[in-house]
């Protein structure tokens, strides 16, 4: 009988010891002296493992996106004993350093949200959006949204300057204001290679240029059509904004060149040679002088080498016309 009870108390050890070993450890709270939070608030948890049932409190708000805040062993301390785990610091220098789960948006992301929240309200097509500070940076919640929020955009019509505060979605202590510039850009009809005097202008010769239209002056030629035919009066360069006066029609009588001048009325027509004083284009008026005569005239170009004469009684009639 003694044995039999004994045999059965051994058992009964073993099965204690057995079921010992099958439950799990009771592990004391560590702390955590690095953590990355992706929420609003700090969770005890966050902080310190085997939180058990306080793992969830909410001991304090998280810090803004791209920065951190320091909990130091006294705050630490408070915090294990108000909410019920059993944790003290080892030595006054225990902290935590908690990070917010941050996205970084760049300066292109912001241009191109601006960009197109304006260009709901009026064209933008050939706009660029110049940002006040270039080396713009907007921190974000991680988990945020991509799509940025625009509020109280104002865009002065005149100048192009902006203003509006940009944020991300449902994140209202990320939002910064920002400041710049819509800037107009207009295309340039212009040379794809240097051209001097004498040459002539085709459709081959030209290119396109982009440039700011507040910085472009009155008289540019924008247009293609402006430029074929015509030449260069002086050097012109490749990709190089180019006026009005830049290019005028070919030359075609050149100064000091023998040409025919020409008097044609309704009932006559008169030539004499003459010698040209100026270089001059199609419908251009330059000065001539007779060979013969030594007399200077003023004579319109009608062609190579050809110039004619307007008669005096022409000459009359729209002195008098002219008030």
């Amino acid at each position: 009988m003694m044995t039999t009870i004994m045999i059965l108390r051994r058992g009964a050890l073993a099965l204690f010891a057995l079921t010992a070993l099958a439950l799990p450890a009771h592990a004391d709270p560590m702390l955590r002296p690095a953590v990355t939070v992706d929420s609003a608030v700090i969770h005890l948890g966050d902080l310190f493992t085997d939180a058990g049932a306080h793992a969830a409190d909410i001991v304090a708000p998280a810090p803004p996106p791209g920065s951190r805040t320091i909990f130091d062993a006294a705050w630490l301390a408070d915090a294990a004993r108000e909410h019920q785990i059993d944790w003290q610091p080892a030595s006054r220098f225990d902290q935590a350093s908690v990070e917010r789960a941050t996205r970084v948006v760049s300066a292109d992301e912001v241009t191109q949200s601006l960009l197109a929240e304006i260009g709901r309200r009026q064209s933008v097509e050939g706009a660029q959006l110049q940002l006040d500070n270039a080396g713009l940076r907007l921190f974000v919640p991680a988990s945020a949204p991509s799509t940025l929020d625009i509020e109280d955009l104002t865009v002065d019509p005149r100048t192009g300057r902006f203003s509006a505060t940009v944020s991300a979605q449902n994140d209202n202590a990320a939002a910064q204001r920002v400041t710049g510039r819509l800037i107009r850009m207009v295309k340039l009809a212009v040379l794809d290679r240097a051209l001097g005097p004498g040459d002539v202008i085709g459709e081959h010769d030209i290119t396109t240029l982009t440039a700011r239209a507040d910085r472009t002056p009155p008289d540019v030629i924008l247009a293609a059509r402006d430029l074929i035919g015509k030449s260069p009066r002086r050097l012109l360069r490749a990709e190089e904004p180019l006026r009005a006066d830049d290019v005028q029609m070919p030359i075609i009588v050149h100064k000091d060149d023998l040409i025919m001048l020409v008097l044609q009325t309704p009932f006559l027509r008169l030539t004499a040679q003459a010698k040209a004083l100026d270089d001059g284009a199609m419908n251009a008026v330059i000065r001539v002088a007779n060979t013969k005569s030594n007399r200077m005239l003023d004579a319109t170009v009608i062609g190579p080498n050809l110039a004619a004469v307007t008669p005096p009684a022409q000459l009359a009639a729209r002195a008098e016309e002219t008030p």
